[in-house]
């Protein structure tokens, strides 16, 4: 546990904790959507899984994302961290785009 003295590595600790409990409960919901989308007669089960998937694995990443960004030690870290953040959410949403048959979205990074 962080210093009592220092009360942002307190704050830090706390949010990193409560970072924790939000996975579970976002795991537990994000179950919880896939057995009643299954419980849907004539659900396609490869798209409930697929879908599923693609949920848990953009989670992840946020999830990747705050605790970086919680654990970063200055400005010029937090600040580098959201910008990587960002470049890869828009590389991402043109892999989505493409997957889904938009082949004309595209971002481009500089």
């Amino acid at each position: 546990m962080a210093d009592a003295a220092n009360p942002f590595e307190v704050v830090q600790a706390m949010m990193l904790q409560n970072l924790g409990k939000v996975q579970y409960a976002t795991q537990s919901y994000i179950d919880t959507v896939e057995k009643v989308m299954r419980g849907i007669p004539g659900a396609n089960e490869n798209q409930i899984t697929a879908f599923k998937t693609y949920v848990e694995r953009k989670v992840a990443t946020n999830r990747d994302f705050a605790e970086k960004l919680l654990r970063a030690k200055d400005f010029q870290e937090a600040f580098r961290i959201q910008v990587e953040y960002f470049q890869s959410q828009l590389k991402s949403a043109t892999e989505d785009a493409h997957q889904i048959g938009m082949p004309s979205v595209s971002f481009k990074i500089s």
